[in-house]
């Protein structure tokens, strides 16, 4: 764990938002993109807030209390990259729904994931966490999105996703589906995705992702690609 990091563990568990913005603040103006302060500054923060919570060093009050601030932090980083996005919005910009899979009360990995594809200019439609598969498939056939993003990170809801990527892929066959998930590498994890379901196992490969897909949208809009 970097340095900035560990004191942004400290700030959310105090409370401290400016403090904690500032240490985000801080790798921003270092130079880091966004896939990096996601990953190694704001969730190895909170993977070291879960770990003192398992060792009882804080309660489920301060895990919560800490949540609740790495959440407005996040939303004033969402604002400050929006200010500057990568691409501009259009009305033909590829448009991307997340949500969490049915009962995963956890959301602050798709949060960050749907700020990185809004950074992209992408037209997103978060709806949070704790999704019934029945809205799932409703959104579904009513924004027809590109690309589908699923959040999960407890285990005993994975026959769920299981249920969840195989009615959605029936219902809109073609449609680009992402799950994300701390469980990636376990088997129980990989046996409930379908062969053509994208893993992402961090920001920063859903950030090359999405720079390998804008590359190619431009070499489409040059006449490269048929």
């Amino acid at each position: 764990m970097n340095e900035i990091s560990k004191k942004l563990s400290e700030y959310l568990l105090e409370k401290e938002l400016l403090k904690g913005w500032g240490s985000v603040k801080e790798a921003l103006d270092q130079g880091y993109n966004s896939a990096f302060i996601y990953d190694f500054i704001v969730r190895d923060a909170m993977y070291r807030i879960g770990e003192m919570w398992e060792q009882n060093q804080i309660t489920v009050a301060h895990e919560h209390l800490a949540t609740g601030t790495c959440e407005l932090i996040l939303s004033k980083y969402h604002l400050e990259k929006l200010s500057n996005s990568l691409i501009d919005n259009n009305l033909s910009a590829p448009r991307a729904m997340f949500f969490c899979v049915e009962g995963e009360e956890h959301d602050l990995g798709l949060k960050m994931a749907s700020s990185l594809f809004e950074e992209y200019g992408w037209d997103v439609y978060d709806l949070g966490s704790n999704l019934p598969l029945d809205y799932a498939e409703y959104s579904l056939d009513k924004w027809k999105p590109e690309v589908v993003c699923i959040s999960i990170s407890i285990r005993h809801h994975l026959p769920k996703l299981k249920e969840t990527i195989q009615k959605l892929q029936q219902k809109r066959p073609g449609t680009t589906f992402i799950v994300g998930s701390r469980l990636h590498g376990e088997t129980a994890f990989q046996s409930c995705c379908t062969a053509d379901t994208i893993i992402a196992k961090d920001s920063s490969f859903l950030f090359q992702w999405l720079e390998d897909y804008q590359k190619e949208a431009r070499a489409v809009d040059k006449g490269v690609l048929l």
